[in-house]
């Protein structure tokens, strides 16, 4: 899934359709025709990009998991399972891979989740960060629940016509234009316009175009879309708003006519602005930077904010980069701020209202050096946000995106580590399990269920593993982990891992220490202390 596409959409009435369409073929033994998948063949060998089909995609992943992880049969559930991820072959030097990724915000939970064998059976109590995640989850226990209800004999008939006999159209393009004129051709024939369909058309009527004008325009107009995707170009122009206009409430359309185009004109917007924001939202949504002095730290601090849920730090980076650019010399800071406060606001302020005044001052203020980086400067972090903060870091992460996020900006800042992009097959282990059985060896070192529920989820507990790596290791007692960890589980690769190689035991207090500890390292990196 390309990083400019939209989030898993999908409610129960979707889902719960498509499951009855195929137990209805299943029943008369006829093949279902799902529609058709648009896809581009990409700039990687052997990787395709999906234009249209996302939703059926990841619905389909997400039944054949429930029906993996209902078969008592191992080879039919490995049967299964093989169209959901390629086993990896080590003889072949080949790394096991996903059938499906979704985009980076999402493909982590995704495969931690749903596609991971036996995760489907496991989701009582979780609930995921955004809408998509929550739909996930939803759909997961809504599948599951029906799945449950048929027989064996019906269950395996089921999982037949998902597997063998789901027909499509197979359309394969070899650039987004293609696929993006496939897809209109698809998909919006008498379908209701999206917000920058509406935008584009008042643009057009304001900018007074001619024939041939609007022809141009129109084209134009069509790539930026392709580049970016409809749901993607409809945040980018909710972005430009948010630049505009401090309340950044109420409806999309009406703020941006309103808001936006008096203080730029229509064919100032199009001609000149447009262009340079479809280029940074690119840049700010997938972190590759070109060559040039600052790449290597923008790349890095674009790929620790985009670990995180909440995206308010988007519209400055973008409002920055169209104004300023990567190779201004103010870059590094500018970024290495942006991200600091990024993780500051997620810490420590739960209002959305406080947290978008906060970046949108960030956002008046760009250009003006003295003011961003004077007394009173809205990058600024003080005392008592310190406190707080560090406080939260020693608490629970008791969501699947906080840990992640707090997990991979650890490896970023523990000597030797690295910035991992959030998209990695990089998963947050616990080294205390989460939940154990009754005769684990853990009940042992850890019999207090109070001090194992307080700081099971404590950055003190987490390490970095594979996927794989990290299912194997699961709910083994510590000296078996570590031995999965380091003897070719590749946990040497991560620095939040290797911190672990000189721990003997894993204890309460070893949990308790180690907690602290690394978030005074995150205070040091932030320059805090």
């Amino acid at each position: 899934m390309p990083p400019y596409q939209r989030s898993y959409s999908w409610g129960e009435r979707e889902a719960g359709e498509l499951l009855t369409d195929l137990l209805d073929a299943a029943e008369t033994g006829t093949p279902h025709f799902i529609g058709a998948v648009v896809l581009n063949r990409g700039t990687e060998e052997g990787l395709l990009e999906i234009v249209d089909g996302q939703q059926r995609l990841t619905t389909l992943t997400i039944l054949l998991a429930v029906l993996r992880d209902t078969e008592s049969d191992a080879a039919k559930s490995k049967e299964i399972h093989a169209l959901i991820a390629d086993e990896a072959r080590p003889m072949l030097g080949e790394a096991a891979s996903w059938r499906l990724e979704l985009n980076h915000m999402d493909g982590p939970f995704f495969r931690h989740m749903i596609q991971t064998p036996g995760a489907t059976l496991s989701l009582d109590g979780e609930s995921g960060e955004s809408d998509s995640q929550r739909r996930m989850v939803q759909n997961a226990r809504t599948l599951l629940k029906r799945v449950r209800e048929l027989s064996d004999e019906d269950r395996r008939a089921l999982a037949d016509i998902t597997i063998n006999r789901c027909a499509l159209v197979r359309v394969v393009v070899n650039d987004k234009d293609q696929g993006f004129k496939v897809f209109r051709v698809l998909n919006t024939r008498g379908k209701e316009p999206g917000a920058h369909d509406i935008i584009k058309t008042e643009l057009f009527q304001r900018s007074k175009f001619t024939t041939k004008e609007a022809a141009t325009y129109s084209e134009q107009w069509a790539e930026h879309e392709a580049v970016l995707g409809g749901s993607a170009f409809d945040d980018l122009l909710r972005q430009i708003r948010s630049i505009y206009d401090k309340s950044s409430k109420g409806e999309l359309i009406t703020g941006f006519l309103k808001n936006v185009i008096p203080k730029v004109t229509a064919r100032g917007f199009l001609d000149e602005l447009l262009p340079r924001y479809v280029e940074a939202y690119k840049i700010i949504t997938t972190a590759r930077v070109k060559e040039g002095p600052h790449a290597q730290l923008i790349s890095d601090k674009l790929n620790q904010m985009r670990a995180l849920d909440q995206t308010s730090w988007r519209a400055p980076a973008l409002k920055f980069l169209v104004e300023q650019g990567v190779d201004h010399e103010d870059a590094p800071e500018f970024f290495t701020k942006l991200e600091r406060l990024s993780y500051i606001v997620m810490l420590v302020l739960t209002d959305r209202d406080q947290r978008t005044k906060r970046f949108n001052k960030v956002n008046e203020n760009i250009g003006n050096k003295r003011a961003l980086n004077g007394r009173g400067s809205p990058f600024n972090i003080s005392k008592d946000e310190s406190r707080r903060a560090f406080d939260r870091m020693l608490g629970r992460f008791a969501t699947f995106g906080q840990r992640r996020s707090m997990a991979l900006r650890l490896n970023a800042a523990l000597d030797g580590g690295f910035t991992i992009a959030p998209q990695s097959d990089a998963t947050v282990e616990h080294v205390l399990p989460r939940n154990i059985s009754e005769d684990s060896h853990w009940m042992i070192v850890w019999p207090d269920p109070a001090k194992r529920r307080e700081q099971c989820d404590t950055l003190g507990n987490f390490v970095l593993l594979t996927n794989k790596v990290n299912q194997k290791a699961d709910r083994m007692d510590y000296r078996a982990k570590k031995d999965v960890y380091f003897n070719g589980g590749g946990g040497q690769d991560f620095a939040l891992t290797r911190d672990l190689v000189d721990q003997d035991a894993w204890t309460s207090e070893v949990v308790r220490k180690r907690t602290e500890r690394l978030a005074e390292i995150l205070m040091m990196e932030w320059q805090l202390t």
